[in-house]
């Protein structure tokens, strides 16, 4: 009913019936408040499935327009009258509507939510798009525009590198200094952000601009062919007021798009709204569902800190990035050797290197190889997605990369520092052609496939919905060429990466599910261990697994299959897994968030076969269960994924969480601190979760709600008010509620004593000689870059 409620609405608007439109909607009202009145759960369902379905359009899309605005505006304005009308007691409306009949409060909220939601959203981005129309920055051609947005952040990126060891610690190096909110904003009081938030600000803000000028130029690329005629002197992103504009109109583009994709996908509401003293409309968005949000936001930080580790832990890469620092300025060297004097860019299209010494220099990228291969499932790595196997793509970022480094090696030696018209050597624009033939050659590829490979890291001008430079760092400048940046390339996101492979061509990976499910069963077979890097291992007390397929016809007459059936002391643990992929985006959350609301679906059924089935339960499993069935209070359940992205959460009786969190409880149920020293590593215990010394089920429901894993983070984090950039009186001031991390949660661990996480590092800092490459990355000699600012 609901369903064929939604269809009728979206056709009746298509139509621009709206009289209709607005009378269906009102029906769904009513469908809702029925539920309500019958003791239904709600939970905002009346929004979410109006944006889920679009039905309520989103205001800052590029095909919005005022008419757009209009209709969807009359419509909620007519449902909301309809709405008060009946529960005005001063209304007679028993003509049309049984009696004593009253509209939730809550649905009439989740109406006025989506008015101010279409009202503030269009208002902003139809100032915010007439600002980056008018901007003089955005009147130059689609070449200059992309090429001064780039290497604003190509420079910004080279001068972080040069100063890199200035935010680090100088006694203790944990890996999460830059995500520690401790820097000012330039255009709020009393705010800080962390680096990592003001370059992925930048980042983020750049995305925007490339969508917009793609969306603007690019059906003309497939044409186009840029050879000379490039208008070098107005590539001039430093000192130049017009270009600070158009970066803050973007930025706060960005800002909107964030906010608007938190209020669709269900993070955000309206909090409350009033009106400045000088005429600023101010709207504040607060966290509609708080424990949602913050399950994702300690997931954020658990991934970066687990990246961070396994760097900071293989010693390997010390190893390939004292090779790559002493072979890419040789292959710099080189690349300087074949350029015509004439030249105003580096030029790649004479540049052949010796194989080998450039596959030594790719030691470079090994580090990301090896943590996308520690943290991502061999399947995932195996997997051919239309025609291209992962593990090539990767050999191709590796390649990618190194030729990137090479430029930026290339560059430090010739752009001269304060003279802005030497900077544009730190970007190239280079053929897809070379790259394809180049990878050929250096990897041995057929070119074909070459070409493909290379295509997976390209920006499209055309149908490029779906490509962003977080993954396509290769932007398009024309038919032929792309521009090629050490910065961009950095950034990517390899696990994002191989994600989009998966989304974009709609791979299926059903299979990884009975892969995740072996794995995990055997990890809890194999028993415990007692240090970080022990191999012994001993079977878990009080505490045993079933190993055999348990599958049956349940009470209902269907079929019915556990995937894991445990006791721990008194208790029954049934656990349905679910691998679902790290989520990077909202909406790709949330339709994983499907898998997790599915989880819960069988949890409960499989919780009713207990009542009913349970001498086929007994007869099919590995280990022995009394006679009677365990009664529903003595039954844990748990929906587990491979995602940090929903721990810890709890829906009714059933707890959500993830599979690293859950073994570390049964099979490593310490808390380690590890010390490291040149050439010396040192773990000791330092807290026993098991306070009887044996795992125990009422302290292990305790600890599903407060696991280790997301120890020292949640202790640190902090929620704050986080403002949109206001440029001026035409804005509104939108303000939306944030977690932020207000201190180095694993310093603070060290610093103190707190041995609450799951693993706290201590780090001493190796002694760096002055002849020795700056570990900063600039390629340079530590006494000529980073040691006088150590000074």
């Amino acid at each position: 009913m609901k369903e064929e409620s939604i269809n009728k609405i979206i056709e009746a608007y298509e139509n621009n019936e709206l009289n209709e439109c607005s009378a269906k909607l009102f029906l769904l009202v009513l469908l809702y408040n029925t539920d309500i009145m019958a003791g239904e759960p709600y939970d905002h369902d009346l929004k979410h499935i109006l944006f889920k379905t679009n039905c309520i359009r989103n205001p800052i899309g590029m095909k919005y327009n005022s008419n757009d605005y209009k209709k969807t505006k009359q419509i909620l304005m007519d449902v909301f009258n309809m709405s008060k009308a009946i529960n005005d007691p001063k209304i007679n409306t028993q003509d049309t509507f049984q009696k004593d009949l009253a509209i939730d409060d809550r649905i009439i909220k989740d109406i006025i939510n989506m008015v101010v939601y279409t009202d503030c959203f269009y208002k902003m981005n139809s100032v915010n798009t007439k600002r980056m129309d008018e901007s003089e920055t955005s009147k130059i051609s689609f070449v200059e525009q992309l090429i001064t947005v780039l290497l604003f952040y190509q420079d910004q990126t080279r001068i972080f590198r040069e100063n890199y060891q200035n935010f680090l610690s100088k006694d203790c190096v944990t890996g999460m200094e830059l995500s520690v909110t401790n820097r000012p904003v330039d255009y709020y009081d009393n705010l800080n952000v962390s680096i990592s938030d003001n370059f992925e600000s930048t980042l983020e803000s750049i995305n925007e601009i490339v969508h917009y000028l793609y969306y603007q130029y690019g059906e003309n690329l497939a044409t186009q062919v840029i050879e000379t005629g490039i208008k070098f002197e107005l590539i001039q992103p430093y000192k130049n007021v017009e270009f600070e504009r158009y970066l803050y109109i973007a930025s706060q583009r960005y800002h909107l798009c964030r906010i608007e994709e938190g209020i669709r996908y269900g993070y955000y509401e309206i909090g409350h709204m009033n009106t400045t003293e000088e005429g600023l409309q101010v709207y504040s968005y607060s966290l509609e569902n708080d424990e949602k949000y913050k399950a994702r936001s300690i997931g954020i930080f658990r991934r970066e800190y687990q990246v961070r580790n396994h760097t900071m832990f293989d010693y390997r890469n010390q190893k390939d990035l004292a090779l790559a620092y002493e072979k890419l300025p040789i292959l710099a060297d080189d690349l300087i050797n074949v350029q015509a004097e004439e030249n105003v860019i580096l030029d790649f299209s004479k540049f052949h290197p010796d194989k080998d010494l450039f596959q030594k220099a790719e030691g470079i990228a090994k580090s990301k190889e090896r943590i996308v291969e520690s943290l991502t499932k061999d399947y995932y790595l195996e997997c051919n997605v239309k025609g291209v196997k992962i593990r090539d793509l990767l050999c191709t970022y590796e390649y990618l990369n190194t030729l990137s480094e090479i430029l930026y090696f290339a560059s430090m030696k010739i752009i001269i520092e304060n003279e802005q018209n030497t900077y544009v050597k730190e970007l190239s624009l280079i053929d897809l052609s070379y790259l394809s033939m180049e990878l050929s050659r250096i990897h041995s590829f057929d070119i074909s496939y070459a070409q493909k490979l290379i295509d997976r890291f390209v920006f499209h001008e055309k149908k490029n919905r779906d490509d962003d430079i977080f993954a396509q760092p290769l932007l398009k400048i024309s038919k032929t060429q792309v521009v090629l940046s050490q910065a961009l390339l950095d950034q990517v996101n390899l696990d994002r990466f191989i994600e989009r492979q998966f989304i974009r061509y709609k791979k299926d990976v059903s299979e990884i599910g009975h892969i995740f499910e072996k794995e995990f069963i055997d990890r809890l077979k194999k028993g415990y261990s007692e240090r970080f890097f022990d191999f012994k291992y001993k079977v878990i007390p009080n505490f045993a697994v079933n190993t055999n397929e348990v599958k049956y016809e349940a009470f209902d007459g269907r079929e019915i299959e556990f995937d894991v059936i445990s006791v721990l002391g008194d208790y029954l643990i049934l656990t349905e897994l679910k691998a679902v992929m790290t989520s990077y985006d909202l909406n790709d959350l949330e339709e994983r968030k499907r898998n997790v609301k599915k989880a819960i679906v069988q949890l409960k059924r499989r919780a009713e076969s207990v009542k009913y089935d349970w001498e086929k339960i007994r007869e099919l499993v590995s280990i022995d269960l009394p006679d009677q069935p365990y009664d529903q209070d003595h039954i844990i359940l748990i929906a587990c994924t491979d995602t940090y992205d929903y721990t810890p959460l709890k829906y009714e009786n059933i707890f959500i969480t993830d599979d690293s969190s859950y073994l570390k409880y049964f099979t490593n149920p310490y808390v380690d601190t590890i010390e490291l020293k040149p050439g010396n590593v040192t773990v000791r215990n330092s807290k026993n979760i098991w306070k009887r010394g044996y795992p125990d089920a009422q302290e292990f429901i305790e600890y599903l709600m407060n696991p280790v894993t997301i120890h020292p983070f949640s202790d640190y984090m902090k929620k704050r008010y986080i403002p949109i950039p206001v440029i001026d009186e035409k804005d509104c001031a939108i303000f939306c509620e944030e977690y932020n991390l207000v201190e180095d949660p694993i310093k603070a661990a060290v610093l103190s004593g707190d041995k609450d996480g799951e693993q706290t590092v201590k780090r001493t800092v190796k002694k760096i000689y002055p002849n020795d490459p700056c570990p900063c990355g600039s390629g340079k000699k530590y006494k000529n870059c980073c040691r006088n600012n150590a000074k």
